[in-house]
């Protein structure tokens, strides 16, 4: 059985893949949040961070969700799980085990009957459950498996979240940048930092970006590479550790070029799982796609389509 893989708080984690099952209608669905942002835990001014968007779940809420294009499976905090075994009798799967950075984690697993997405549904899932504490306040995690075949887009200027059918043709206004799909359809593209091409993972569930130990061989005879210290990293299951971060030489992704960005060095088991622990590569956090005023990703043609804010 392959181990998917998920990203969550700077942290990547690996489940089996929950059992989804979507409808032979392809309608197009959009989520806009009225009342509460869909943009979470905010990286820069204008609240570009994390992604949120409503989810029913067994007919009941909406709960909040993380849509995360890192992460190939669904998962729910104890909170939400603790919500739906109430007053039923709700047996729990078998324990799962979570392979993340910090070393592999057994969790419960909760049977979840289906989840509503907008106009998508979802069915018959095994999520495990996990302690979501961080300032999202998010109830559970979505991930690329109910995204497979589909467009993902996200409007910052018009603050919603839509879902429509994978599409040969590319949007209008925006440029595109070709990739491949990893197995769990994780999207990886082509990444220009400090005049090497290297794989960057697509991960919206990621508020900060972060390269692997290969990478910062390459780099660190740069003389625009600087230290800035340490930040801690805290998984889902409580456990932490510390990385580096530098300020890496100018980084290019389709039409966004970015001097002197922040990102995090960690050697994470991740880049082993991906095949790419051997090679210089990165993960593509929100830091960078909240710079753009739209973005989509197609899991049907393995390409993000990116658009530029007008100044």
């Amino acid at each position: 059985m392959t181990k998917p893989f998920l990203s969550l708080l700077l942290i990547f984690l690996l489940v089996p893949p929950p059992s989804m099952a979507l409808p032979g209608v392809e309608p197009v669905a959009a989520i806009t949040v009225t009342a509460d942002p869909v943009y979470a835990i905010p990286t820069r001014p204008d609240r570009a961070g994390r992604l949120l968007t409503p989810v029913m779940v067994d007919g009941l809420g909406p709960y909040r969700f993380l849509v995360d294009t890192g992460c190939s499976g669904t998962m729910v905090g104890h909170h939400l799980a603790e919500r739906l075994g109430q007053g039923r009798d709700r047996p729990l799967a078998p324990f799962v085990r979570v392979h993340d950075v910090l070393g592999p984690v057994d969790l419960p697993a909760a049977r979840l009957a289906q989840l509503d997405i907008g106009l998508f549904t979802a069915s018959d899932i095994t999520a495990p459950i996990l302690t979501i504490g961080d300032a999202s306040g998010a109830d559970g995690v979505l991930g690329t498996n109910s995204l497979l075949g589909r467009r993902l887009w996200v409007d910052f200027r018009r603050d919603q979240i839509r879902i429509e059918r994978s599409k040969r043709s590319a949007p209008s206004g925006y440029d595109t940048v070709r990739g491949r799909l990893h197995e769990g359809g994780l999207l990886i593209v082509p990444v220009r930092v400090g005049g090497v091409t290297v794989p960057g993972l697509v991960d919206t569930g990621a508020e900060r970006s972060f390269f692997n130990q290969a990478l910062w061989q390459q780099l660190r005879t740069n003389e625009n590479t600087k230290a800035l210290g340490e930040v801690e990293l805290l998984n889902l299951a409580g456990l932490s550790a510390r990385g580096p971060v530098f300020t890496l030489p100018r980084l290019r992704v389709g039409p966004i070029t970015i001097r002197g960005l922040d990102a995090i060095l960690v050697d994470a088991y991740a880049f082993n799982t991906l095949g790419l622990s051997e090679e210089p590569a990165m993960v593509l956090g929100m830091d960078i796609l909240g710079l753009t005023e739209a973005f989509a990703v197609d899991f049907g043609q393995a390409e993000l389509h990116l658009r530029l804010r007008q100044h």
